[in-house]
Protein backbone atom coordinates (compact mmCIF):
# COMPACT_ATOMS: atom_id res chain seq x y z
CA UNK A 1 0.00 0.00 0.00
CA UNK A 2 2.80 2.38 0.95
CA UNK A 3 4.68 1.50 -2.23
CA UNK A 4 1.61 2.23 -4.41
CA UNK A 5 1.11 5.52 -2.59
CA UNK A 6 4.74 6.54 -3.20
CA UNK A 7 4.50 5.63 -6.90
CA UNK A 8 1.34 7.70 -7.27
CA UNK A 9 3.01 10.75 -5.73
CA UNK A 10 6.08 10.34 -7.97
CA UNK A 11 3.96 10.12 -11.11
CA UNK A 12 2.01 13.20 -10.03
CA UNK A 13 5.18 15.25 -9.34
CA UNK A 14 7.25 14.05 -12.32
CA UNK A 15 6.20 16.83 -14.77
CA UNK A 16 6.86 19.44 -12.09
CA UNK A 17 10.30 17.98 -11.29
CA UNK A 18 11.27 17.92 -14.94
CA UNK A 19 10.25 21.55 -15.39
CA UNK A 20 12.10 22.50 -12.18
CA UNK A 21 15.30 20.81 -13.33
CA UNK A 22 15.24 22.69 -16.61
CA UNK A 23 14.01 26.03 -15.32
CA UNK A 24 17.29 27.88 -15.78
CA UNK A 25 17.57 27.05 -19.46
CA UNK A 26 14.37 28.75 -20.49
CA UNK A 27 16.16 32.08 -20.24
CA UNK A 28 18.80 31.07 -22.78
CA UNK A 29 16.61 29.90 -25.64
CA UNK A 30 17.64 31.74 -28.80
CA UNK A 31 15.12 30.31 -31.26
CA UNK A 32 17.26 27.22 -31.73
CA UNK A 33 16.28 23.66 -31.03
CA UNK A 34 19.66 22.83 -29.55
CA UNK A 35 21.65 25.54 -27.79
CA UNK A 36 25.41 24.95 -27.28
CA UNK A 37 26.40 24.55 -23.65
CA UNK A 38 28.78 27.51 -23.94
CA UNK A 39 25.76 29.74 -24.60
CA UNK A 40 24.38 28.86 -21.18
CA UNK A 41 27.44 30.44 -19.54
CA UNK A 42 26.93 34.17 -18.91
CA UNK A 43 28.74 36.16 -21.57
CA UNK A 44 30.92 37.90 -18.99
CA UNK A 45 32.55 34.52 -18.25
CA UNK A 46 34.10 34.60 -21.70
CA UNK A 47 35.86 37.85 -20.90
CA UNK A 48 39.60 37.94 -20.28
CA UNK A 49 39.09 38.92 -16.63
CA UNK A 50 37.76 35.41 -15.91
CA UNK A 51 40.69 33.41 -17.29
CA UNK A 52 43.95 35.34 -17.79
CA UNK A 53 45.32 35.20 -21.31
CA UNK A 54 47.22 38.41 -21.93
CA UNK A 55 50.17 40.27 -20.43
CA UNK A 56 47.87 42.75 -18.74
CA UNK A 57 45.73 39.99 -17.21
CA UNK A 58 48.66 38.38 -15.40
CA UNK A 59 49.98 41.79 -14.42
CA UNK A 60 46.66 42.52 -12.73
CA UNK A 61 47.06 39.32 -10.69
CA UNK A 62 50.23 40.76 -9.15
CA UNK A 63 49.59 41.70 -5.54
CA UNK A 64 51.88 42.78 -2.75
CA UNK A 65 50.07 43.71 0.43
CA UNK A 66 51.57 45.50 3.39
CA UNK A 67 52.30 42.14 5.00
CA UNK A 68 53.62 39.50 2.64
CA UNK A 69 55.64 36.31 2.87
CA UNK A 70 57.94 34.36 0.63
CA UNK A 71 55.07 32.42 -0.93
CA UNK A 72 53.45 35.69 -1.95
CA UNK A 73 56.68 36.84 -3.57
CA UNK A 74 57.24 33.58 -5.41
CA UNK A 75 53.63 33.51 -6.61
CA UNK A 76 54.00 37.03 -7.98
CA UNK A 77 57.25 36.10 -9.71
CA UNK A 78 55.57 33.12 -11.40
CA UNK A 79 52.65 35.25 -12.57
CA UNK A 80 54.90 37.94 -13.97
CA UNK A 81 57.12 35.40 -15.70
CA UNK A 82 53.99 34.02 -17.35
CA UNK A 83 53.06 37.55 -18.41
CA UNK A 84 56.38 37.86 -20.25
CA UNK A 85 55.43 34.82 -22.36
CA UNK A 86 51.98 36.14 -23.34
CA UNK A 87 50.79 38.52 -25.99
CA UNK A 88 49.28 41.90 -25.24
CA UNK A 89 45.63 42.79 -25.35
CA UNK A 90 44.21 44.52 -28.37
CA UNK A 91 45.18 48.23 -28.32
CA UNK A 92 41.58 49.14 -27.57
CA UNK A 93 41.85 47.16 -24.31
CA UNK A 94 45.20 48.55 -23.16
CA UNK A 95 45.67 50.19 -19.76
CA UNK A 96 45.84 53.64 -21.36
CA UNK A 97 44.25 55.16 -24.48
CA UNK A 98 46.27 54.09 -27.54
CA UNK A 99 45.80 55.99 -30.79
CA UNK A 100 48.91 55.22 -32.88
CA UNK A 101 51.20 52.28 -33.61
CA UNK A 102 54.10 54.18 -32.04
CA UNK A 103 52.19 54.61 -28.81
CA UNK A 104 51.32 50.92 -28.77
CA UNK A 105 54.96 49.95 -29.37
CA UNK A 106 56.20 52.15 -26.54
CA UNK A 107 53.40 50.90 -24.30
CA UNK A 108 54.52 47.30 -24.81
CA UNK A 109 58.18 48.11 -24.17
CA UNK A 110 57.38 50.04 -21.00
CA UNK A 111 55.21 47.22 -19.72
CA UNK A 112 57.93 44.62 -20.30
CA UNK A 113 60.50 46.93 -18.68
CA UNK A 114 58.28 47.37 -15.64
CA UNK A 115 57.42 43.67 -15.31
CA UNK A 116 61.11 42.74 -15.39
CA UNK A 117 61.77 45.33 -12.70
CA UNK A 118 59.02 43.88 -10.52
CA UNK A 119 60.44 40.37 -10.87
CA UNK A 120 63.90 41.72 -10.03
CA UNK A 121 62.66 43.51 -6.90
CA UNK A 122 60.75 40.45 -5.69
CA UNK A 123 63.85 38.28 -6.03
CA UNK A 124 65.75 40.86 -3.97
CA UNK A 125 63.01 40.81 -1.33
CA UNK A 126 63.40 37.04 -1.02
CA UNK A 127 67.20 37.36 -0.90
CA UNK A 128 66.93 39.88 1.93
CA UNK A 129 65.13 37.26 4.01
CA UNK A 130 68.14 34.91 3.81
CA UNK A 131 71.04 37.35 3.74
CA UNK A 132 72.76 37.79 7.11
CA UNK A 133 73.87 41.41 7.17
CA UNK A 134 76.40 41.00 9.97
CA UNK A 135 78.22 38.11 11.62
CA UNK A 136 78.41 38.62 15.41
CA UNK A 137 81.07 36.78 17.42
CA UNK A 138 78.62 34.02 18.34
CA UNK A 139 77.86 33.22 14.68
CA UNK A 140 80.14 30.19 14.94
CA UNK A 141 77.42 28.43 16.92
CA UNK A 142 75.09 28.67 13.92
CA UNK A 143 77.69 28.76 11.14
CA UNK A 144 76.26 25.86 9.11
CA UNK A 145 72.70 27.24 9.13
CA UNK A 146 73.83 30.77 8.30
CA UNK A 147 76.01 29.45 5.48
CA UNK A 148 73.05 27.59 3.95
CA UNK A 149 70.93 30.71 4.28
CA UNK A 150 73.57 32.77 2.49
CA UNK A 151 73.67 30.23 -0.35
CA UNK A 152 69.94 30.81 -0.91
CA UNK A 153 70.42 34.58 -0.76
CA UNK A 154 73.22 34.41 -3.31
CA UNK A 155 71.08 32.33 -5.66
CA UNK A 156 68.25 34.86 -5.42
CA UNK A 157 70.66 37.71 -6.20
CA UNK A 158 71.98 35.86 -9.24
CA UNK A 159 68.47 34.94 -10.40
CA UNK A 160 67.50 38.62 -10.21
CA UNK A 161 70.37 39.90 -12.35
CA UNK A 162 69.13 38.72 -15.81
CA UNK A 163 65.86 40.60 -15.27
CA UNK A 164 67.81 43.81 -14.76
CA UNK A 165 69.47 43.35 -18.16
CA UNK A 166 66.06 42.69 -19.71
CA UNK A 167 64.63 45.82 -18.08
CA UNK A 168 67.51 47.88 -19.49
CA UNK A 169 66.92 46.42 -22.94
CA UNK A 170 63.25 47.39 -22.97
CA UNK A 171 63.97 50.80 -21.43
CA UNK A 172 66.34 51.55 -24.32
CA UNK A 173 63.81 50.38 -26.88
CA UNK A 174 61.12 52.53 -25.29
CA UNK A 175 63.46 55.55 -25.27
CA UNK A 176 63.88 55.33 -29.03
CA UNK A 177 60.24 56.40 -29.39
CA UNK A 178 60.17 60.15 -28.77
CA UNK A 179 56.78 60.55 -27.15
CA UNK A 180 55.54 60.42 -23.57
CA UNK A 181 52.78 58.08 -22.42
CA UNK A 182 50.54 58.68 -19.43
CA UNK A 183 51.66 55.58 -17.53
CA UNK A 184 52.28 56.91 -14.05
CA UNK A 185 55.85 56.39 -12.89
CA UNK A 186 56.89 54.09 -15.72
CA UNK A 187 58.29 56.95 -17.80
CA UNK A 188 60.25 58.12 -14.74
CA UNK A 189 61.52 54.59 -14.20
CA UNK A 190 62.64 54.40 -17.83
CA UNK A 191 64.40 57.80 -17.59
CA UNK A 192 66.29 56.80 -14.44
CA UNK A 193 67.46 53.55 -16.04
CA UNK A 194 68.64 55.27 -19.21
CA UNK A 195 70.47 58.00 -17.30
CA UNK A 196 72.16 55.50 -14.99
CA UNK A 197 70.43 56.88 -11.91
CA UNK A 198 69.10 53.38 -11.28
CA UNK A 199 71.64 50.59 -11.71
CA UNK A 200 70.80 47.28 -10.09
CA UNK A 201 73.82 45.56 -11.61
CA UNK A 202 76.05 47.54 -9.25
CA UNK A 203 73.71 46.94 -6.30
CA UNK A 204 73.42 43.19 -6.90
CA UNK A 205 77.16 42.76 -7.52
CA UNK A 206 77.85 44.43 -4.16
CA UNK A 207 75.40 42.11 -2.41
CA UNK A 208 76.96 39.03 -4.02
CA UNK A 209 80.48 40.16 -3.11
CA UNK A 210 79.39 40.73 0.50
CA UNK A 211 77.76 37.29 0.64
CA UNK A 212 80.92 35.63 -0.66
CA UNK A 213 83.01 37.33 2.04
CA UNK A 214 80.60 36.20 4.75
CA UNK A 215 80.58 32.67 3.37
CA UNK A 216 84.37 32.58 3.53
CA UNK A 217 84.31 33.67 7.18
CA UNK A 218 81.70 31.04 8.03
CA UNK A 219 83.66 28.31 6.25
CA UNK A 220 86.67 29.14 8.42
CA UNK A 221 84.43 29.01 11.50
CA UNK A 222 83.15 25.57 10.51
CA UNK A 223 86.69 24.32 9.92
CA UNK A 224 87.81 25.61 13.32
CA UNK A 225 90.13 28.32 11.97
CA UNK A 226 90.49 31.50 14.04
CA UNK A 227 88.79 34.35 12.10
CA UNK A 228 90.25 37.19 14.18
Amino acid sequence: MKLQYAIAIAVFLLPTLIRAEDYQYQYFVEDKKYTPFSDYIPKVRHHFYTVPHYVEDFYLLYGLKQYYNENTLRRNIDRLKTALQCKFRHPSEAFIPITTEEEYLKYRNLMFMHINMLILRDYLKIAARYDKRTLPFYSADFAKDIHESLLIAEKMYRDALPYWFEAVKYARRASEIKLTLDMGTLETERHRIIKGQTDFEIIIDKHIAAVEKKKAILEKMMSGVDTK
